[in-house]
């Protein structure tokens, strides 16, 4: 990484609200910037509103694409929203370059040649402007097709109006029953005529989860989420607001306390390339099937706790015991973890012995019952840039590998940006499906989420595709054709990185598993793979 330590720091585009982002910035001590011209490469930059004049007024380099693809077309590959003036926020430019040289050179070949990506200023809530154009009807499509339960300006009930930065809630306010949302959905309701409610209330957790999905999945970093709760004790999101407004003592005691915690990390992780240094863990699961293709509970062989253990489910409102789950301890190299898995699944073949049983893994290898392979993290921040290069540089992938109709276990599991923070200080990973069903991929997994996580900076220059619509409608609904285009965008991105020369092989099968049409196979004993004797 290049640029030196970044800090926290906060620009107000004008228009109204002005001061109230001032009094934010103030009361946290963030720094006002008098211009984007003025961040450092590495700094976090908060942005208060949208430029009036748009994003090249402003001074973000929207119209470097056309610059370096030095192409004729006026264009330059650019989406919709960077034509109408939206700043480059993903992997534009790593796109325009990529065009600029040739797409058949082999891979290999290619990462010699390249320097170590270019980092540029996170601007958080870029998106703002393009989500508040969106009709109600777009906003509400989006959201649900990320699993989240949305009723775009529907009226009635009691509205919950959560104020979320990051992957907390600050604040929570109720309304009165018979409120409607103000007309227009991406403008909230005024404070007045709400009260807070406490962390330690029943609707808290709850809310709290879905305001903060419904922010990362818009694109946004912060934000204001308005929740209808119906009278069965549903929520439902009825409006999204990309301003950050507190009205609560708590609230803003949250925000200053939040604030400043991100902007210690925030530094201490980009004072230098070796700042971040993870450990990591996972817990993939697999399911027992037996000779007449029936699910045999997991708990009948393995205990409910341990390194080699059982994991529940729900069926109808049944808890049930399906699933063998492993639980490797941490460690610092993929190939470290991967030999950990390998230990553990010799050791679950000694539980089933003499059983005639086959092991199967991936997205959805039992209709009903669909497995994870989530990976677990310390030693770095959780934030909306490292979330967003797990899912470009694992997630998508991984939706290339996956079998015909393992998809329709979204969006209800395998949804972008499934994290869930861990009590020891890191965070979970529950986004992909378990890659279990080869010792290579299960490495390859590894390598990659090692490398995005320790290269969130880089990544985020040029090598997110997902950031875009058309990649992340592409990515539910399955487009092969555009995935592929956005996976190649990833693979040089990762190329770019310091962090893929030490796992370039791993990685490399990943991709190259890709370029040949590869799928795994969810109806194969993954023993096989795995050389674990079948007894």
């Amino acid at each position: 990484m290049t640029g030196g330590a970044g800090a926290l720091k906060m620009w107000i585009a004008g228009g109204a609200g002005a001061g109230a982002w001032q009094e934010l910035a103030r009361e946290a001590g963030i720094p006002l910037l008098r211009s984007l011209a003025d961040a450092g490469p590495n700094d976090c930059v908060i942005v208060g509103g949208a430029p009036a004049g748009g994003w090249r007024a402003a001074g973000y380099p929207v119209g470097s694409v056309e610059a370096a693809s030095g192409s004729g077309d006026k264009s330059g590959g650019l989406t919709q929203q960077e034509r109408a003036g939206y700043p480059v926020r993903s992997g534009a430019v790593g796109r325009a370059v990529q065009s600029a040289e040739s797409v058949q050179a082999k891979q290999s070949e290619q990462s010699e040649k390249l320097p170590l990506l270019p980092v540029s200023p996170w601007l958080m809530n870029a998106a703002a402007s393009e989500v508040a154009a969106l009709s109600d009807q777009e906003l509400e499509r989006r959201l649900r097709r990320e699993g989240v339960s949305a009723r775009i300006g529907e009226q009635g009930g009691m509205k919950l109006t959560t104020a979320v930065w990051g992957f907390g809630a600050l604040e929570m306010r109720r309304a009165a029953v018979g409120e409607g949302a103000i007309r227009g959905t991406n403008r909230m309701r005024s404070a007045a005529g709400q009260s807070a409610i406490s962390d330690e209330h029943a609707l808290w957790k709850p809310a709290q989860k879905l305001a903060v999905r419904a922010v990362y999945a818009l694109g946004l970093d912060f934000g204001q989420v308005e929740l209808r709760v119906s009278d069965q004790g549903r929520l439902a999101v009825t409006a999204v607001d990309s301003r950050l407004r507190l009205q609560t003592p708590e609230g803003r005691r949250r925000w200053r306390e939040a604030a400043k915690a991100f902007a210690a990390e925030w530094a201490a992780e980009t004072a230098s390339d070796a700042s971040v240094r993870t450990l990591l863990g996972a817990d993939p699961e697999f399911v027992l099937v037996s000779s007449a293709g029936r699910v045999v509970p997991a708990s009948r062989y393995f205990p409910y706790e341990g390194e080699a253990g059982c994991d529940s489910m729900r069926v109808r409102g049944e808890k049930i015991w399906p699933l063998v789950e492993l639980r490797p301890r941490p460690c610092p190299e993929p190939a470290q973890l991967t030999a950990e898995l390998h230990a553990l699944l010799r050791e679950a073949a000694g539980r089933t012995a003499g059983v005639e049983l086959s092991w199967r893994a991936g997205a959805l290898p039992v209709r009903g019952v669909p497995l994870g392979g989530h990976v677990h993290v310390s030693g770095a921040a959780l934030h909306g840039e490292r979330l967003r290069a797990l899912d470009n540089a694992v997630a998508l992938p991984l939706r290339l590998l996956e079998p015909p109709g393992a998809g329709s276990r979204r969006p209800r599991y395998g949804a972008l940006g499934d994290v869930r923070r861990q009590p020891h200080g890191g965070f979970e990973y529950r986004t992909p499906p378990s890659w279990l069903v080869s010792p290579r991929l299960a490495l390859g997994v590894f390598a990659l989420a090692k490398t995005a996580v320790e290269h969130a900076r880089e990544l985020a220059a040029c090598g997110r595709p997902l950031d875009e619509e058309r990649a992340r409608e592409a990515f539910y609904s399955g487009d092969r054709r555009t995935l592929l285009a956005a996976a190649g965008r990833v693979r040089r991105a990762l190329a770019g990185t310091a962090g893929y020369k030490a796992y370039r092989e791993a990685i490399d099968f990943v991709f190259d598993a890709i370029e040949r049409g590869r799928s795994w196979n969810e109806n194969a004993d993954i023993r096989a793979k795995w050389r674990i004797p079948v007894r």
